[in-house]
């Protein structure tokens, strides 16, 4: 039986929001526009995925390709747009951004 090491293709990125919004859309276009206004028009097209957003708005989950995961952290940072997004925790394995329960129940 052969043994797959787990795949690194993707990055989880836990954020939090502030001030609270809970509109995926929203929330999509404000980290396109960081990406294109840090790094370039062809930097916006950058896939990703939003895996959880929290009852409250305050909190996401993100999935996108590990090579543009720091693209994102950088952009997400840097730009001036509301909402604004702060770094929690950035993994390449999900579960791990579940050790704490509470906050995904």
């Amino acid at each position: 039986m052969a043994r797959h090491p787990l795949s690194k293709n993707h990055s989880y990125i836990h954020l939090s929001i502030n001030p609270p919004c809970a509109d995926a859309l929203k929330l999509r276009k404000v980290m396109q526009d960081g990406l294109a206004e840090t790094f370039g028009i062809t930097a916006s097209g950058t896939y990703l995925d939003i895996l959880w957003i929290a009852e409250s708005g305050s909190e996401v989950v993100i999935r996108l390709s590990e090579e543009d995961a720091p693209k994102l952290m950088a952009a997400v940072v840097i730009t001036p747009a509301s909402p604004r997004f702060s770094t929690i925790k950035q993994t390449s394995f999900l579960p791990s951004l579940t050790l704490l329960k509470e906050r995904f129940l």
